[in-house]
């Protein structure tokens, strides 16, 4: 099945993946990486800019979760900018196409981490903080 210029069948097999000397990207492909790429850097400027919002309003405990999940951003925009450039100069093994589906697995993994922690840590942050600013209201100052 031929879909945008790819075989999809292709894309199931394994010495698909693990070909390391996959040739030259093609223009839709480079065009795909360039928007990853852009997204990745955009989406760690704009947590940028939101971090030093609620910095402000010392909302410490979103400003750890906005780090978290900047330096998500920021480590998979420079990975993928390192897997874009050896790929888009076809060089071998460095170029092959498993680095892609490497960097696609951990990123879906560290992304489940960050989740995981904005569901179950910060409430119990938040739960914590309150609990001492309603006990610390009683203290002598």
């Amino acid at each position: 099945m031929v879909f945008l210029g790819i075989d999809w069948g292709k894309i199931v097999s394994v010495p698909f993946w693990l070909d390391v000397n996959p040739g030259e990207l093609s223009d839709y492909f480079e065009k795909l990486f360039f928007v990853v790429l852009v997204v990745c850097y955009g989406a760690f400027g704009l947590l940028y800019l939101a971090e030093k919002r609620l910095l402000a309003q010392r909302n410490f405990i979103m400003v750890k979760f906005l780090r978290k999940l900047g330096s998500f951003f920021i480590t998979m925009a420079v990975s993928f900018t390192f897997i874009f450039f050896f790929r888009y100069e076809a060089i071998p093994v460095l170029g092959g196409r498993f680095w892609v589906l490497v960097w696609l697995i951990s990123g879906i993994i560290w992304l489940g981490f960050i989740v995981r922690y904005y569901f179950v840590e910060v409430p119990v942050q938040q739960k914590s903080l309150e609990q001492k600013q309603r006990l610390k209201k009683y203290l002598v100052k």
